[in-house]
């Protein structure tokens, strides 16, 4: 009898160890690769990295929706949900190399990191859903940090946040929150594996639209002799995010999304760190706060997902 416990008890632990080690990787992976995005945007240029999504992500996406795909009918109002989804969570991805071109990544990995209090909010106005007391904590921690994090006195400051990164920023912040909670809405309806395939699409057609769009402005266009050093960063740091979109869809199979999310979702945390340690980064200890109370409502909102 003890003898079946002690096993039962030991795969219980194996399995809690698998999903802990998974959602931890993937806090790293997703917060290691905004500093790798960090060295190589300003050299590459967004509107080449842009293409170097296309080249990466593409084929990253086209390899999973070919093993994870399900067959199951796909109606046309679901797929283009899918598909619109699908481009502006692209779009809000290549907002973020906007707002790290002259920005701190440690702050403006935050900001955007921060969409899912939209997602929330989004559940609550459209799907007619309530809010529990944990979410509302969580929100309003989310909204108050992010406004921490886009105020300075002092616009002279070294820790100030140009104006351009900010609102490159938000706009991230937004995109991803539309993203997020039109995704779940088309995981449901075409099927996890199957959203692979709409992000070939999109991880082709919204970074070719967009370099053609800075090619129109090469006044607006930097980093016009990168390194191969700096094309390289831009490969790892886009392969490194992918890479952990897969192992977050694994850690939610081996683990609940209460536990697994707000782990996860601690990703601005490494960034941060990652950016002060090794990018030398300048941080006031008003925008390290605001940090805190962002991650704090990621993790509270993750506790009831």
């Amino acid at each position: 009898m003890l003898g079946a416990i002690g096993h039962k008890t030991s795969k219980v632990l194996q399995s809690m160890e698998q999903w802990f080690v998974l959602a931890s990787l993937v806090a790293l992976f997703w917060g290691s690769a905004g500093i790798f995005a960090k060295y190589s945007t300003p050299r590459v240029g967004v509107y080449r990295v842009a293409l170097v999504i296309s080249l990466v992500e593409g084929p990253m996406y086209l390899l999973a929706f070919l093993y994870w795909r399900e067959e199951i009918p796909i109606s046309l109002e679901s797929g283009i949900l899918a598909a619109t989804s699908c481009m502006v969570g692209v779009l809000g991805y290549l907002c973020f190399f906007e707002s790290i071109m002259d920005g701190q990544v440690a702050i403006a990995g935050t900001i955007s990191a921060a969409y899912p209090a939209l997602t929330v909010l989004g559940a609550l106005i459209i799907l007619g859903e309530t809010l529990t007391a944990i979410q509302s904590i969580g929100v309003a921690a989310i909204i108050g940090g992010v406004i921490g994090l886009s105020y300075e006195p002092d616009p002279t400051s070294k820790h100030a946040m140009p104006k351009r990164a900010l609102v490159f920023s938000v706009l991230a912040f937004f995109l991803w929150g539309f993203w997020s909670f039109t995704s779940k809405i088309a995981v449901d309806d075409v099927g996890a594996g199957n959203v692979f395939g709409f992000y070939v699409l999109s991880s082709v057609t919204a970074p070719i639209m967009y370099a053609w769009f800075r090619k129109l402005r090469p006044g607006a266009i930097k980093g016009s002799d990168p390194s191969k050093l700096a094309w390289s960063m831009a490969a790892v740091a886009l392969g490194i995010n992918v890479s952990g979109t897969f192992v977050y869809s694994f850690a939610l199979e081996q683990g609940n999304a209460s536990l697994v999310v707000p782990i996860s979702s601690a990703y601005p945390i490494v960034t941060a760190v990652l950016a002060v340690a090794l990018l030398k980064e300048k941080v006031s200890m008003l925008h390290l706060l605001a940090l805190g109370v962002v991650v704090s409502g990621l993790m509270m909102i993750g506790l009831t997902l």
